[in-house]
């Protein structure tokens, strides 16, 4: 059996994560210096517009159209990179299950 996670293959949300309202210039480095080869055209960190005071939000968004595997595997890597980024206030608000589960379908392919 197989899940499709995104089945018209296009943009999707995968994260929101929250930095201190004075970072923009960290994350900025952080996205510059993200380059997941091949697929960093297939990524996109934009500013949210539903951030709360002195903080703000980032939405991450990945192109399912390079296929939903390595979607997956994009979306856990951006995940796995930004907790070790070490940006000012950073906290992971939503995305964290990309993790899991692209460690589980690395299961499912073994």
């Amino acid at each position: 059996m197989s899940v499709v996670m995104n089945p018209t293959a296009g943009w999707q949300q995968v994260l929101v994560f929250e930095a201190d309202g004075e970072a923009a210039d960290a994350v900025d480095a952080f996205v510059a210096g993200f380059r997941p080869v091949p697929d960093a055209g297939a990524l996109r960190i934009e500013p949210s517009a539903r951030s709360p005071a002195g903080y703000q939000w980032y939405d991450g968004y990945v192109d399912f159209g390079i296929g939903e595997r390595r979607a997956i595997r994009l979306a856990s890597n951006l995940v796995d990179a930004l907790e070790r980024a070490e940006l000012p206030c950073y906290r992971l608000v939503a995305g964290r299950e990309w993790l899991d589960l692209a460690a589980s379908q690395r299961l499912l392919e073994t």
